[in-house]
């Protein structure tokens, strides 16, 4: 199974649920996008650390770079 991108992200994730729950951020990286505002798949889950995965991608936040 191929891994998925990890995007890192600035500021705080701002989720909202319509069908699903999708979110928000300033990605700095995304593969596609590259540095812009991004609204992303379906959220899967969120991890204690602020990162979170979706359908797609990984996003982690700028501070935890590991």
């Amino acid at each position: 199974m191929k891994q998925k991108p990890i995007v890192t992200f600035v500021g705080e994730a701002e989720f909202f649920d319509r069908t699903t729950t999708q979110a928000v951020v300033y990605g700095l990286d995304h593969p596609r996008l590259g540095e812009a505002k991004i609204t992303t798949s379906t959220v899967l889950y969120k991890f204690d650390d602020g990162s979170f995965e979706t359908l797609n991608t990984i996003y982690k936040p700028h501070n935890d770079l590991s």
